[in-house]
């Protein structure tokens, strides 16, 4: 792998991709949940714990922590973004070679698995809003950070080998960063834990034969995990008013996706882009718990005033799930409203419309063709993995509510059927003639795929819809 003059030459074009944006236009200021993080980061300093937002939740605390030893250590919180975009260029490497082992596993030849590693390295290299996050204080460069490594330790740990137990505790020592760093990865042990036990063949009669070649990787994943997040969860628990894992933020976000007003986003062209509006809408719903409770307690009563909504409107509820999934699915991401707040002074009208085709192009394309792949040739081990966070992921949103920022990490994990589709379109082609299920699940799922790709892209573009 490191002899692959294609994977550097990914590596020096995706460096080349993220310094720029900080060498000629960096951001000292924050925006929304970056200025969240840095008041939380400011209150740890002050008085040795994160407290809660004004909002009454609380977030996850691998930011706000992150930001307080950036200050602490390299002398401001800006100087983390360098670390950052280090982080962001191992996760080229690190999807190579997960793409390299998945398409073995699924039948390619040595020839075409280095073809497709080599498209996905330099498809998260040129991925433009990925190497854009990587220049700001949002979590989406550190959770793929350590999703990535997570899922090839996974893959690591079947092998078997005499390392398969220091595999598996690698894999849960990332699952649980990822954890402190974002609640939602709070599922995912369990399912990764099910994709490292997965039988080689078939799926109940080796079933008994993986249990015991596979169980001490498995407990080590568990116990890495359980570990790496219980110390904060035994803190928080006992701080915060309840028991809690890493975060509070669940009543939060059924607040903002199970209320009077429509499901509240942020992205540019259908979401609220500034704080009057913000509290405009919220005065149209029901109003947020005690902000002065503890936050678990806080938000607790959200969950429960959310499920009362819920009942009370069961049609309502519903009938916003498509709206929900298209936020999700919504191709235009938060640089593309950096683009449009006009923060990149100096580039030319052209260049920043070519931007923001190639943002929503890219998901379009990362999307609608790893889906196509997956359907056609995932199995084993990483189908669980990734088509498990995948479906995870899009249903939370549709009981919530979507942004272009959820759906972010997951696209590298559709970036590896994308490249494997690419490398060997006719071995995709190939499967879906020889199954009828898999060609069935292509053509019910791309259609509608298509269609919330579609719903908010044009946002993207005020000369079309202004």
């Amino acid at each position: 792998m490191l002899r692959d003059r294609w994977l550097w030459g990914a590596l020096l074009a995706g460096l080349v991709l993220r310094s720029i944006p900080m060498i000629l236009w960096p951001q000292y200021e924050c925006a929304r949940d970056e200025c969240i993080y840095r008041y939380l980061a400011a209150g740890i300093q002050k008085h040795g714990e994160m407290g809660v937002t004004t909002k009454g939740w609380l977030a996850a605390p691998g930011y706000p922590y992150l930001m307080v030893w950036s200050k602490t250590y390299l002398g401001g919180y800006f100087a983390m973004k360098w670390g950052q975009i280090a982080l962001s260029l191992t996760s080229i490497p690190v999807l190579y070679a997960i793409t390299r082992r998945v398409l073995q596993i699924e039948g390619s030849s040595e020839e075409r698995t280095v073809r497709a590693a080599r498209w996905a390295a330099w498809l998260l290299a040129m991925h433009p809003t990925a190497a854009w996050y990587a220049g700001t204080w949002w979590i989406e460069t550190i959770y793929i950070g350590f999703l990535l490594p997570a899922v090839l330790a996974v893959l690591r740990a079947r092998d078997d080998g005499p390392r398969a137990a220091l595999w598996g505790g690698l894999a849960g020592l990332c699952l649980g960063v990822c954890i402190l760093f974002r609640g939602v990865a709070t599922w995912l042990p369990p399912l990764f834990l099910v994709a490292l036990l997965w039988p080689d063949e078939g799926l109940f009669a080796a079933v008994r034969e993986s249990l015991r070649r596979r169980a001490r990787p498995a407990v080590a994943l568990l116990l890495a995990a359980v570990l790496s997040v219980a110390p904060y969860s035994w803190y928080a628990s006992r701080t915060y008013g309840g028991f809690m894992v890493s975060d509070a933020t669940v009543g939060h976000v059924l607040f903002l996706g199970n209320n009077d007003f429509e499901p509240m986003t942020f992205d540019y062209g259908n979401g609220v882009l500034t704080q009057p509006l913000f509290y405009k809408l919220l005065g149209q719903g029901r109003r947020f718990c005690d902000r002065k409770a503890p936050p678990v307690q806080s938000a607790r009563c959200d969950v429960e005033n959310a499920t009362e909504w819920i009942a009370a409107h069961p049609g309502e509820f519903v009938r916003r799930i498509p709206l929900r999934l298209a936020q999700q699915f919504n191709p235009n991401t938060f640089l593309t409203r950096h683009i449009r707040w006009g923060n990149f002074r100096g580039l030319p009208w052209e260049l920043k419309e070519l931007i923001c085709l190639w943002i929503a192009a890219t998901t379009a394309i990362i999307v609608l063709g790893g889906t196509i792949g997956g359907f056609a040739r995932g199995r084993g081990a990483y189908a669980v993995m990734a088509g498990g966070t995948i479906a995870y992921t899009v249903f939370a949103a549709a009981l919530m509510y979507g942004m272009s920022r959820f759906r972010l990490p997951l696209e590298p994990l559709w970036i590896v059927w994308l490249a494997g589709l690419l490398a060997d379109p006719a071995a995709v082609v190939s499967a879906l003639r020889a199954s009828k299920v898999r060609a069935a699940l292509v053509l019910l799922t791309v259609p509608v795929l298509v269609w919330l790709l579609a719903w908010f892209a044009l946002t993207g573009f005020p000369m079309f819809w202004r």
